[in-house]
């Protein structure tokens, strides 16, 4: 639905369809669109907001968000971002439960330790995990970065 709403607002204003007085309640639609407006390609304004973060990267069930930054890094035709999160489970369980999500997903492991866990794809994807315990559960600090087709 995101996409043909976004295709569908990409057409009309590539085809000087004029200004609607519609708007969508998707904030990355709206991110988008406000994007485009400044002249930042849709493509990488979509990859680099929070809201639509990649399927590789791995948030555990019942998280809590603290922090969540992402953006176009400088690289043409790629995006990274860190995502910060706590849950109340242990360490070691948050982090292999990542390491099997990023195995599943067609990553291959880089680098591995009993906090820390790193894996990717060529620099077409790449993903870091890095776990602390805090107050009773864990804190998790997820690295993520991708190429972004166009």
């Amino acid at each position: 639905m995101r996409s043909l709403l976004l295709g569908s607002t990409l057409l009309l204003a590539a085809c000087g369809g004029g200004v609607s007085s519609e708007t969508t309640g998707d904030p990355t639609g709206q991110n988008v669109a406000a994007a485009a407006a400044e002249g930042k390609p849709a493509m990488v304004t979509a990859a680099a907001d929070c809201s639509n973060k990649p399927d590789f990267v791995p948030i555990y069930a019942g998280a809590q968000i603290t922090t969540c930054v992402s953006s176009a890094d400088g690289t043409p035709r790629h995006v990274s971002g860190s995502i910060v999160y706590l849950v109340k489970e242990q360490p070691a369980k948050v982090l292999g439960w990542s390491r099997a999500q990023a195995n599943a997903s067609g990553l291959g492991q880089r680098l591995s330790s009993a906090t820390m866990y790193s894996a990717g794809e060529e620099s077409k994807r790449s993903l870091m995990v890095i776990v602390e315990p805090m107050d009773g559960g864990t804190r998790a600090t997820v690295n993520w970065g991708r190429s972004v087709d166009s």
